[in-house]
């Protein structure tokens, strides 16, 4: 029985550790709020049924958003909108106060203008702030892929805003 409790305490923690983070990815990545808030409750739901298989190896928020990632592709496939939901995004709410709102609306119409691929590596190592390797493993890539295409992602970005981006981490 304790070691139910335990678990129900570590989830507990779990939650208000990163909650926050993997619905600004889910946010990120699907455009839409209400679905966000879907993929945060999903994850959570799909963390406590699998929490007896976790080996530990991994960040548990890097666990955490592997299981955000891979609910948002099942969401999206079970869907059938792919083309539709990329052609439809409501732009996404970057939450940095300190940016002006003329800054933050450029950032966020510019991170939607990027390929799945380069937001979804963005995202991650430069608004979630994970290293490489943490990255690799969310999107289940190489470190070698993830820091091309986190490279690719950043030189984009700075032709697309025409003017020295500083993106950070690149």
């Amino acid at each position: 029985m304790s070691s139910e409790l335990d678990r129900d305490a570590d989830l507990r923690d779990l939650y208000e550790l990163y909650r926050h983070d993997i619905y600004r990815f889910a946010r990120y990545t699907l455009g839409d709020s209400s679905v966000a808030l879907d993929v945060v409750q999903e994850v959570f739901v799909r963390a406590i049924r699998a929490w007896g298989n976790f080996r530990h190896d991994a960040n548990t928020k890097t666990w955490l958003l592997s299981i955000a990632r891979n609910y948002m592709y099942d969401y999206v496939r079970k869907q059938k909108k792919w083309n539709q939901f990329i052609s439809e995004y409501d732009p996404p709410f970057i939450a940095d106060r300190e940016l002006p709102i003329e800054t933050t609306l450029v950032l966020e119409q510019t991170l939607m203008a990027l390929k799945e691929s380069y937001r979804q590596v963005f995202i991650l190592r430069h608004i979630e702030e994970l290293s490489v390797e943490e990255t690799a493993q969310v999107l289940g890539w190489s470190p070698g892929k993830v820091r091309t295409t986190d490279y690719r992602a950043v030189a984009r970005i700075r032709n697309m805003l025409g003017t020295g981006f500083e993106g950070g981490n690149s």
